[in-house]
């Protein structure tokens, strides 16, 4: 068992008009000239979860994204391939995997390890699991933990190479949590189960949970699969899809909100393929 203190997020939907960089610059007074929007949402998401917390420096930092900076990569790929140019330098050093983590680290004077992270189907599940293990074993103290997914244009790209169909409304965020071993102050409890379940396995895991326990479930998991659940246990639902569109750490979107409500006990639900994998987060008085 392990312990959330902080919780931060910055949360958009399709079509929302929000100025990242200029909220930024408002929130820290510098203007981060060198970076693009994929690292001024982390930094922003982070800055708001930290607040006026002191974070010992050798904090842990691990952030997760679906995809990572796609939007530096497309613009490097324009300048080689149809520009015929060398890149711009800032693209250049942006495009490392672990920019946007250098820049989080940098505002946040901390000097622990400093991880980017993907998991093809379970990202937020995986990285969760990395900072558990880590703070159980001692490994670390405290982690910072985060995961940052921008929205590219063109939507219908976007929706192409995530594979969404239908109508399903697309998103992008920058949520963070700050996790260490200590119940002391803690807003809620969290504990990653371990192992991988099939659908009926999760039934029957669902089966032996205190009945005033709520479930959510992933983007990815249909409508019909979660009333397959709820029906089979008769567990209520925590919502929070229509204030969420799609992106492939939402999961860490879902269960701040959660933890905001400050109220019981959520099961949260990934599902990728015919996989599933359970997060559950107690609220603390």
């Amino acid at each position: 068992m392990i312990y959330i203190h902080n919780i931060g997020s910055l949360n958009l939907k399709e079509g929302d008009a929000f100025d990242v960089k200029e909220t930024l610059k408002k929130a820290t007074g510098n203007p981060y000239r060198r970076t693009d929007r994929y690292i001024q949402m982390a930094l922003l998401g982070a800055y708001r979860t930290v607040g006026d917390t002191k974070l010992e420096p050798e904090t842990a930092l691990y952030m997760a994204s679906g995809q990572g900076d796609l939007a530096v990569f497309t613009r490097l790929r324009d300048q080689q391939h149809v520009l015929k140019q060398p890149p711009r330098p800032v693209d250049f050093i942006n495009s490392l995997s672990n920019t946007a983590g250098f820049y989080t680290a940098q505002l946040l004077n901390l000097h622990g390890r400093n991880l980017n992270l993907t998991q093809h189907g379970f990202v937020v599940y995986m990285t969760l699991l990395l900072a558990q293990n880590d703070l159980q074993t001692g490994a670390q103290t405290q982690v910072l933990v985060g995961g940052v997914d921008e929205l590219l244009e063109p939507v219908s790209f976007t929706r192409k190479f995530l594979g969404i169909c239908g109508d399903q409304a697309m998103g992008e965020g920058s949520n963070w949590m700050l996790l260490n071993s200590r119940k002391e102050g803690a807003m809620a409890s969290l504990d990653i189960v371990r192992e991988a379940m099939s659908l009926s396995e999760v039934k029957s895991y669902l089966g032996g949970v205190q009945k005033t326990a709520k479930v959510a479930f992933g983007l990815r998991c249909s409508e019909a699969t979660a009333s397959a659940l709820l029906e089979s246990n008769d567990t209520e639902r925590f919502r929070y899809e229509s204030e969420c569109g799609f992106y492939e750490t939402a999961a860490f979107y879902a269960l701040i909100r959660f933890i905001e409500e400050g109220e019981g006990e959520l099961i949260f639900i990934e599902q990728f393929e015919e996989v599933f994998r359970l997060i559950r987060v107690q609220c603390l008085p």
